[in-house]
């Protein structure tokens, strides 16, 4: 396992793998009941409540101190969207999209938010670009493979069409190790053509979030747009000075 953990640079606590078990585990049983979504919840926040109670202690200092961070940046980004759509449904706006989107979008945006932070932490803008497209690219690749298969099979082609959409990440994730300010500004510009070819714009009409679009946005248009901004302007000193943290493989 040292040999995992020199590779990915980061050992994570043993209150966060468990908690990451829990959290795939009910996803992949709401296929059976959505309660088992309760499972992603304990998984999710679980441990950090434990640790605030002090009934768990697997956390340095340096961890402690990242997570934490990463929790504000969290509340300060979903806090603000969340007082944007109150503001407009009491000044008479237009219809966002049912209770349980907008408690789904604000739940992704809180969970992105805090994995891009806590990822910064420990591996600096550009390891954390490669990073989240490479988790992404695959994720959507297994996403387009699973969605394809079962009562509504659409055959081959509409596997390979549909796994179209991890390329973008996982191509520009090969290649940003190179060259991270070229691929930073193409990843940018990547996220502006799907933002438009993906009608992701009709977000700002009516029925903002229907189709499952404040969620795609974050997980589709998000890691391109974020990843392009950190290999635009971060720099490989602050990867090494990451790097270097004790608390990330000890």
């Amino acid at each position: 396992m040292a040999g995992i953990h020199e590779w990915f640079g980061w050992r994570p606590a043993r209150g966060t793998i468990a908690g990451g078990i829990l959290f795939v585990a009910g996803l992949l049983l709401t296929g059976i009941s959505w309660r088992f979504l309760y499972l992603s919840a304990a998984g999710t926040f679980g441990p950090g409540i434990l640790r605030e109670l002090g009934l768990l202690r697997d956390q340095d200092e340096f961890q402690r101190r990242a997570a934490r961070k990463a929790g504000y940046h969290a509340f300060l980004t979903t806090g603000l969207v969340a007082f944007l759509i109150i503001g407009h449904y009491r000044a008479g706006g237009s219809q966002i999209g049912e209770p349980e989107a907008i408690v789904s979008m604000l739940l992704s945006l809180l969970w992105f938010t805090w994995l891009l932070s806590s990822l910064l932490a420990y591996w600096g803008p550009h390891r954390t670009a490669r990073t989240i497209l490479y988790a992404f690219g695959f994720v959507w690749l297994i996403f387009a493979i699973m969605s394809n298969i079962g009562s509504e099979y659409r055959g081959p082609l509409g596997i390979i069409m549909h796994a179209i959409l991890a390329l973008p990440f996982l191509i520009l994730a090969f290649l940003s190790k190179k060259w991270p300010r070229v691929i930073g500004v193409l990843l940018i510009a990547a996220s502006v053509f799907f933002f438009r070819f993906f009608g992701l714009y009709e977000i700002f009409g009516a029925e903002p979030l229907a189709k499952g679009r404040g969620e795609v946005i974050i997980f589709f248009f998000g890691p391109l747009l974020t990843g392009g901004l950190a290999l635009l302007f971060g720099t490989r000193k602050t990867d090494e000075e990451n790097e270097t943290a004790p608390a990330m493989v000890r």
